[in-house]
């Protein structure tokens, strides 16, 4: 027979009061949220999240709702994403979304008949804004992750975008590079704006020309990224260094410079916007800007969970976590 909280509170000798507020979320004393918790191992209790619904009119549930093409940065920032909302009782559902209009009705629709208490949005594609409209007008709480949305006024948490590109721009300017490539996706994106800002920002304080500011852009996937720099690399006068604004980005002109036969950093110099393990072990390390994706995951459960506690006298709020500059070995110094 499964255990009940009655088992429990035999168990640990507390309240049938105190555990009941342990189980929705209220706060206890830590030494007898400790107790409770090895009970509930113990005793292999499972909640009934159904009932606890009923009771509370609250379903104990965060929607992520995220596009339906990958991204190494969405897969971090969830997984700290759940810890956190552990702490409050809550468990994840991820949704993913098309950006195809022919699917929007279905979609909003299932979304929004889905019991939840709140919704964590990565925005990804102009072509999914009658989606977040709906959202927006449905008065469940939300928040964007990653990128805001113009036109929709709502809380954002994302990394300093514009003030981490301008200190890696500088970075290569600092060591002599005049001539500087850009690869970056889709500028809809507020974040990918951001971070051009930032590398124009830097290029106007040393003097830099339109002309040797070379900037290409297309779809933010490893195949893009790939594509770009080989056309990049096959310019009459190609750039000194190449600046990538995402990771994936990234990892496909790392295999193409490997197809064309370029070293790092002799024949061109690279830093990414995105740190990745693996960039740890290129021969030569890739410098890159790394985003402090579990303080990103923290600070999004704390914003969303105050709007679902009623909290509104900040609203909206925007968040921006300071990234984190790695030098590594993948620049080369041309000022020597």
């Amino acid at each position: 027979m499964p255990s009940t909280i009655k088992d429990i509170a035999k168990d640990t000798g507390l309240s049938l009061a105190t555990i009941s507020k342990f189980l929705n979320g209220k706060p206890i004393s830590k030494e007898n949220k400790i107790i409770i918790e090895k009970s509930i191992e113990k005793l292999g209790y499972v909640p009934n999240k159904a009932a606890q619904a009923l009771r509370s009119k609250k379903t104990k549930t965060i929607c992520i709702l995220l596009p339906k093409a990958g991204d190494y940065f969405w897969g971090q920032v969830c997984t700290y994403i759940e810890e956190y909302l552990q702490d409050y009782h809550y468990s994840v559902m991820v949704r993913a979304y098309s950006d195809q209009p022919v699917d929007f009705v279905k979609e909003r629709d299932s979304i929004l008949n889905t019991s939840m208490d709140g919704i964590i949005i990565i925005p990804y594609s102009a072509k999914a804004i009658p989606l977040f409209n709906a959202i927006e007008e449905s008065n469940i709480p939300f928040v964007f992750l990653d990128q805001e949305v113009y036109g929709i006024e709502a809380d954002v948490v994302t990394s300093n975008n514009c003030e981490a590109a301008y200190r890696a721009t500088k970075y290569l300017l600092e060591k002599g590079h005049r001539r500087i490539g850009v690869i970056v996706g889709e500028l809809f994106l507020s974040t990918l704006q951001k971070r051009v800002d930032g590398f124009n920002k830097a290029c106007d304080e040393y003097g830099i020309s339109e002309a040797d500011r070379i900037v290409m852009g297309g779809e933010f996937k490893m195949e893009m990224g790939l594509k770009l720099f080989g056309k990049m690399m096959r310019l009459r006068e190609r750039p000194t260094a190449v600046f990538f604004l995402g990771h994936d980005l990234t990892l496909g002109a790392i295999m193409e410079a490997s197809e064309l036969r370029l070293k790092i950093p002799e024949d061109i110099s690279v830093i990414s916007f995105d740190d990745d393990e693996i960039f740890h072990a290129f021969f030569p390390p890739i410098t890159a800007i790394a985003q402090n994706y579990r303080r990103i995951g923290r600070e999004t459960v704390e914003l969303i969970m105050k709007r679902i506690g009623g909290d509104r006298e900040t609203y909206p709020e925007r968040k921006e976590i300071d990234a984190v500059f790695l030098e590594r070995e993948s620049v080369k110094n041309l000022d020597t």
